[in-house]
């Protein structure tokens, strides 16, 4: 077309052509200007996503909720504490290559039609992501990381980052508080996440600060009454909490890019602990107990299930990780149609996936899978939920035990309503002697342990356990009376190199190769010790009274 134009405006010399050419832009290629603001916000909310929860498949790994079959890979390194560079690089890559370089552009292209949702929409994300992996690594580039004319950026410190993620909120909210311009897209033609709502993106904001500082829990300035009123301005109910909502495009269709994250990570090597199904069952010490109790109604969704020859449902076992079968199985079974059996005695440590994907009345059930790693399941990425722990253990250390135990018992309902629970079943649960009833009696271990049910498969989850020290006393040891997290000790197979003492516990997560291999002398400015296997067992500055 712009061939024919040049040939029929003899007028036109070629040069006016050229020109033509070059100040048009082709909206079907790909480069930095074209795209708008809510072209950009779809593909940058799931590239946060993949890297935020797969992050949470790892520290699920590691906070012994999964094991996995045998086989000496990424997986089973994390199971015993090793996050080699490996296993570390996928949170790092999917931030910084693929979502953290996008923020920039999608906020210039905002600002050129005064979309300030989108702006702080960007700026919410771009303060999560890098508030997480702060925590998740201990330190990593901010400041240089986005200059093109800096190949080696400097790494910089967990705690700076920190404050500069809380300043970035408080913009975010502003930008979301504003009046849009007139030609401004609105949020929902862009938002995958909370669907245009930006109440819930404010209610985000604010509960991404009540996270945050609350990681302080060990330091002297620790500020609970400033976290308490965040959470209170954090999601309140279901509605207002923010969920990815993955989709089952069924077994067929060959692309992973809808299904749920978890479903993709775990796999089916992935298998429950004995630690994660003590605590859903109830069955630790100090767990509460009396004439009234009642199951769990979230275990059949959490613990699979596998059928016998007789067509009878039984429970998976959990993989005792202090026993010695960490160190060579679970073994991996398969399921043969014709003899109606399992290939090895494993098969009790029934896999997340349900299987098969589609039962006919005459198939054997090999796993009915669980509510977080179904293929269209929803990742529960900042909760009413969580608020309502946050809240629990802050009125606890304040000694309002009363308005504690309300907030320990709504965190467990608001999570059994997000798995959808029926209303009825949440209220006898809630009656029921199976969770605390008296204030005198709440502790920080039944507050703590049910924040770990409903925090499942989040990178918050590590943080937790290592705020509250695991299970051990104030010299390290694991100490069933005084730790928080009944029953949670070092695995059989532990990576001793980089735990020799039996006070060393999981701290920090390995430096991505990526920097090791092209950006070393900056890593090892930051810390020297980062080529050292007992680099993981050193504590972040939260996590440091």
């Amino acid at each position: 077309m712009k061939k024919i134009l040049c040939y029929i405006s003899l007028s036109l010399v070629f040069v006016s052509c050229k020109k033509w050419v070059d100040i048009n832009e082709n909206p079907n290629s790909a480069n930095s200007t074209v795209p708008t603001a809510e072209q950009r916000l779809p593909p940058l909310i799931a590239q946060f996503v993949d890297g935020y929860e797969s992050a949470g498949t790892r520290a699920a790994f590691v906070s012994q909720q999964l094991a996995v079959v045998y086989a000496n890979n990424n997986n089973w390194n994390l199971t015993r504490w090793y996050s080699n560079v490996s296993s570390a690089n996928w949170p790092w890559q999917s931030w910084y290559v693929n979502t953290a370089v996008n923020i920039d552009p999608l906020i210039t292209a905002a600002e050129k039609v005064e979309a300030w949702h989108y702006i702080g929409a960007a700026k919410v994300i771009k303060a999560w992501g890098f508030g997480y992996l702060a925590d998740f690594y201990g330190m990593l580039p901010y400041d240089e990381f986005n200059n093109k004319d800096i190949l080696t950026p400097k790494f910089d410190e967990a705690e700076y980052i920190q404050g500069k993620v809380l300043a970035l909120l408080d913009e975010a909210i502003a930008d979301l508080q504003k009046t849009q311009g007139p030609i401004a897209p609105p949020l929902a033609k862009g938002d995958i996440l909370n669907k245009g709502k930006v109440d819930n993106w404010i209610r985000l904001a604010w509960g991404l600060k009540a996270r945050f500082m609350l990681h302080t829990s060990k330091k002297a300035n620790f500020d609970a009454q400033a976290v308490l009123d965040a959470a209170n301005k954090g999601p309140q109910n279901e509605l207002q909490s923010t969920v990815m909502q993955y989709v089952d495009e069924g077994p067929t269709v060959p692309s992973a890019a809808k299904e749920a994250l978890q479903y993709t990570n775990t796999g089916t090597t992935a298998r429950l602990t004995k630690l994660y199904m003590d605590y859903i069952l109830n069955n630790y010490t100090g767990a509460p107990t009396g004439v009234n109790n009642m199951e769990d109604p979230r275990a059949n969704l959490l613990i699979p299930r596998s059928t016998n020859k007789f067509n009878m449902f039984y429970r998976t076992q959990g993989v005792d990780m202090t026993s010695d079968l960490p160190k060579t199985g679970p073994a991996a079974v398969s399921y043969n149609a014709n003899t109606n059996s399992f290939s090895n005695k494993d098969s009790i440590y029934v896999t997340l996936r349900k299987t098969p994907y589609a039962p006919s009345s005459s198939d054997r059930i090999q796993s009915t899978g669980t509510w977080y790693t179904a293929r269209g399941a929803k990742g529960l990425l900042l909760t009413v939920s969580e608020m309502e722990f946050i809240k629990a253990e802050v009125l606890l250390r304040l000694n309002r035990p009363i308005e504690a135990l309300a907030a320990y018992k709504a965190g467990i309902a608001s999570h059994m309503s997000l798995m959808g629970v029926s209303p009825l079943t949440i209220g006898e649960f809630s009656l029921s002697t199976s969770i605390v009833q008296n204030p005198a009696q709440l502790t920080m271990s039944h507050i703590m342990i049910q924040k770990y049910i409903a925090m499942s498969y989040s990178p918050e989850l590590w943080v937790d356990l290592r705020r509250m020290n695991y299970c051990t006393d104030a010299a390290g040891n694991y100490n069933e009376a005084s730790g928080v997290y009944k029953g949670f000790k070092r695995p059989s197979h532990v990576y001793v190199e980089a735990y020799p003492n039996q006070t060393d516990w999981p701290r920090r997560f390995a430096v991505a190769s990526y920097e090791i291999n092209y950006n070393i002398e900056q890593v090892l400015k930051a810390n020297p010790d980062a080529a050292k296997p007992t680099y993981l067992n050193q504590p972040i500055w939260w996590d440091k009274p």
